[in-house]
């Protein structure tokens, strides 16, 4: 049916352009117009999972501000689809400017996800829920086939995986903005936890690189009374980081009459937080110079 109307539209748009004295005003629609509708469908496209869909709307040359090309992207994406199968995103648009064919685009989104342990889902206590939260700048080009994503850049992101009683209590990574190149930098975790449960917490620092680089945890107790603290050097390539704390909340108990120790498992939490790096005219991060 669209076929027919838009056939109809061009041959009456041929035949009576010279008697035509007034204006179309979805034939005439401004950037800001045209990249709105084209990221509503660039959405959809993700709300649906269709990869190869959301393929589309990517430039061939794409590359983000990270080095990550289409493909990268596109794996990513499948991973993301597999893990979390009822993920949902809610996504702002915050401003468009355009310029003739080119246009940045600042947005903003959140996310969520549940995971159930048991695959029957009766057991609500030990749900795992996803959050995150980004802003982030998209660049756009028009070609003869419409507005294409070229690039993006992540200003700030922030997600968590909370299992269990994680769920119930208050923890904070908190983490420097931007950090210069190879330079020393502070991450501390801020958790208000109940008096009978013990926290082991975890907090590194990693490259942004695909594949995801291994590294090394040393869990420690939280203190029962202020933060746990550790100081990491950033990376000497330009690469932007991530900062990761890992917590597990146990409660143990005592047998008196067998004298026994019971260590029981409450639940779990991973916060990720971006640190972006500094950036120094005329430097480019290896990752990029090697794509």
């Amino acid at each position: 049916m669209k076929k027919i109307i838009f056939i109809f539209l061009a041959f009456f748009w041929s035949v009576n352009t010279s008697v035509l004295a007034f204006d179309i005003p979805f034939l005439n629609k401004t950037p800001q117009s045209q990249i709105k509708t084209f990221l509503k469908e660039h959405n959809k496209a993700m709300e649906n999972r269709d990869v190869e869909q959301i393929k589309t709307f990517y430039d061939k040359d794409y590359l983000s501000a990270d080095g990550f090309d289409v493909d990268d992207l596109v794996t990513m994406l499948e991973k993301t689809y597999d893990a979390y199968g009822n993920i949902k995103y809610k996504t702002k648009i915050n401003n468009i400017s355009a310029f003739d064919n080119w246009a940045l685009v600042q947005m903003s989104d959140t996310s969520s996800a549940k995971i159930y342990p048991d695959k029957n889902k009766k057991n609500k206590d030990k749900v795992g829920k996803l959050s995150g939260k980004s802003s982030y700048v998209v660049y756009l080009n028009k070609t003869d086939d419409g507005w294409k994503i070229v690039s993006d850049e992540i200003l700030m992101e922030e997600t968590s995986l909370k299992y269990g009683i994680a769920n119930k209590i208050n923890m904070e990574l908190i983490t420097p903005v931007f950090v210069k190149n190879g330079r020393e930098y502070d991450l501390s975790l801020k958790m208000d936890k109940p008096d009978d449960i013990v926290a082991l917490a975890s907090i590194s620092r990693e490259e942004i690189v695909y594949p995801p680089a291994d590294y090394q945890e040393k869990f420690r107790r939280m203190p029962d009374e202020g933060d746990l603290e550790r100081l990491v050097k950033a990376n000497n390539k330009n690469l932007d980081e991530y900062a990761i704390a890992s917590v597990g909340f146990t409660k143990v108990s005592v047998n008196e009459e067998e004298l026994k120790a019971r260590i029981e498992v409450l639940g779990m939490a991973y916060i990720m937080k971006r640190i972006n790096m500094e950036r120094v005219k005329g430097v480019k991060s290896t990752l990029v110079e090697n794509k």
